[in-house]
């Protein structure tokens, strides 16, 4: 009793002095447990087609995937896995060899990128949104020579044929025909195991898949994804403790890491502990009707998909479902709080940071309003990922007097870097190095080192909670430096904003970038006082959006991420906005008054006050 006595004790008296220890010791305890997973996965080989195959021969009629009206158990998931390789196999694919695949949500996405991983093919995520330039860049860069392109679902269901009508293609087939790739049907193939040697010399680290960046600042990037990558993201999904009910509902586009590895490697990982429950493309509407349906306890989330779904008209039904856990990333503070305040504040947020290619993740486990996890002493000795110092009018690390980098002290936004090391890597860009080398910072703290560039800029508190500010290139300095997010979260509270975008401008004669914001308008006209008043209300002067363009619809990309450089290129020429309706902020007339010609042009001369 006196040992157990004296153990309660120290506890309580380590809690008090170092509050973040209990939290350390739960995120560290699952970090450990995954990596010894994600160990024995790599010394024994094993792909995520060898971990389905295992799953479905311990629990073959346990359901994996449920989709619109069918369930799909992993026994029968293991068998259309195979049929596929077989078909892949008979068409002349061997290890090593790229297919294209470009389909909506659907099973037979799985199996088609899980039978190209059983013969050592590699399977090429291509976003069915992107047209002709877009899309035959990373046909090319994938180097593929047989393009599966996805159709009615009904039909794949039934006959297992693989159709190319797709709307993305009709324009570039001739474009294909030049560059020798194929595109083809094929009829029921055998579900009968693949021997191991159809694989090749495929290992563990190679790549199974492309995954491309999102391509907010360029043309799109193709990611090399290899099994201990994928094992890795699934081990996300761990934190939300699945259980053997769980249903997790995975509306993200399969073509990005989201939905393919923490979502569907995820619930293979963890087998007889995770069905999910996959819709075809994300819908507001459908979205709390699909929980209910499908029994969801898990809700995966990215980017501004709840805030659409927090859009949506107040219904008697809004709190009747049985989701305990969302689990996901972007989701900013305004949606936070009416998320769990409208759909029930007993949600576990497990909001996480990480990247495809990257090489640092953290994870909210504790719960705690904002953030994306803690960045205590003991995580920063052993994270090797420390946040440094960040010029973001000059995009260049501040250096002391050695030209070393200086890390952050609390409640100071800078870059966050990733230490690489044998046991820390990043995934490769495909096609040149250079591509791959611009990521990385070397020599950083010592002659020798090499430190993952993430392009984010982090900060954390006094508690050492840690939050995410900005993107690299979003944040912009007009006398201070401003975080569009945070502009963003103060006028998405303003009224009449359905939707807005936040960037910096250069205006001729002055420094930095000035605030510009577009919007998407619940009513017709802007009311350009009561916006006004809002921001100065609302926000330090420096960081008040001096123009407002207005949009029918913002640009967003697969992963609704919002594209900026061409409103930043565009800026507030009214020359090159088209039919947009530009205003600027007025301190005279205390609105927000519309742009004209003449207001412009003394804007560039210098002769109007900002």
């Amino acid at each position: 009793i006196t040992s157990q006595l004296m153990h309660c004790l120290v506890f309580h008296r380590v809690k008090r002095w170092y509050p973040w220890i209990p939290n350390d010791i739960a995120f560290l305890s699952k970090m450990i447990k995954a990596l010894r997973t994600m160990a024995y996965y790599r010394k024994k080989d094993i792909a995520v087609c060898d971990r389905l195959a295992e799953v479905a021969k311990s629990t073959p009629e346990h359901p994996a995937i449920l989709y619109e009206e069918e369930i799909f158990s992993y026994g029968q998931m293991h068998k259309l896995t195979n049929q596929y390789a077989h078909a892949f196999r008979s068409l002349g694919v061997q290890s090593g060899h790229k297919v294209g695949l470009i389909m909506m949500n659907e099973p037979h996405y799985i199996a088609i990128w899980l039978g190209c991983n059983r013969i050592g093919a590699v399977c090429s995520f291509l976003n069915f949104n992107l047209k002709s330039k877009s899309l035959l860049h990373c046909i090319d860069l994938s180097e593929i020579k047989i393009l599966v392109a996805g159709c009615d679902p009904s039909i794949l269901a039934v006959v297992y044929k693989l159709i190319y009508q797709c709307v993305a293609l009709k324009n570039i087939e001739n474009e294909l025909e030049d560059r020798g790739i194929t595109l083809f049907l094929t009829d029921k193939a055998s579900s009968e195991d693949i021997p191991r040697s159809w694989r090749g010399d495929v290992k563990h680290r190679d790549p199974i898949c492309y995954i491309f960046t999102s391509g907010t600042t360029g043309l799109p990037k193709a990611v090399n994804v290899d099994n201990s990558k994928c094992f890795a993201g699934a081990a996300i999904l761990g934190f939300a403790e699945p259980k053997p009910y769980d249903v997790v509902y995975t509306s993200l586009p399969l073509y990005h890491s989201s939905g393919a590895i923490i979502g569907i490697v995820g619930a293979i990982h963890h087998g007889m502990c995770c069905t999910v429950a996959l819709r075809k493309k994300f819908s507001a509407s459908n979205f709390w009707p699909d929980c209910r349906k499908y029994n969801v306890t898990i809700v995966q989330y990215i980017g501004e998909i709840l805030r659409y779904v927090c859009k949506q008209p107040v219904t008697p039904e809004d709190r009747n479902h049985s989701v305990r856990t969302i689990v996901g990333n972007g989701l900013r503070p305004d949606v936070w709080k009416q998320f769990l305040s409208r759909f029930g504040a007993h949600i576990h947020v497990l909001e996480f940071y990480a990247a495809t290619e990257g090489n640092v993740g953290f994870i909210n486990l504790p719960n705690k309003f904002g953030c994306i996890g803690t960045y205590s002493p003991l995580i920063r000795a052993i994270g090797n990922s420390p946040i440094i110092k960040f010029d973001v009018e000059t995009e260049e690390l501040i250096r002391d007097s050695n030209g070393r980098p200086i890390k952050c002290p609390p409640n100071e936004p800078g870059l966050l870097v990733g230490k690489i090391t044998n046991s820390t890597r990043i995934s490769s860009y495909k096609g040149k190095e250079a591509l791959t080398e611009k990521k990385v910072l070397r020599n950083l703290f010592k002659q020798g080192d090499a430190f993952f560039n993430t392009g984010d800029l982090l900060m954390y508190d006094d508690e050492y909670r840690l939050y995410f500010c900005d993107r690299v290139g979003d944040t912009f300095r007009w006398g201070e430096n401003v975080s569009t997010n945070e502009v963003s979260d103060t006028i998405a509270d303003a009224g009449g904003i359905k939707e807005c975008n936040v960037y910096g401008v250069k205006v001729p004669g002055h420094d930095g970038r000035a605030g510009m914001v577009t919007v998407v308008l619940e009513a017709e006209e802007l009311d350009g006082a009561s916006l006004y008043q809002h921001m100065v209300d609302s926000l330090p002067s420096y960081a008040r959006p001096l123009f407002v363009r207005v949009q029918d619809e913002l640009e967003v990309t697969g992963t609704f991420k919002r594209r900026k450089v061409n409103l930043q290129n565009e800026g507030f020429d009214l020359t090159k906005v088209g039919d947009d309706k530009l205003y600027f902020m007025c301190s005279e007339m205390k609105a927000y008054v519309p742009l004209n010609d003449e207001m412009q042009k003394k804007i560039e001369d210098g002769d109007l006050r900002l």
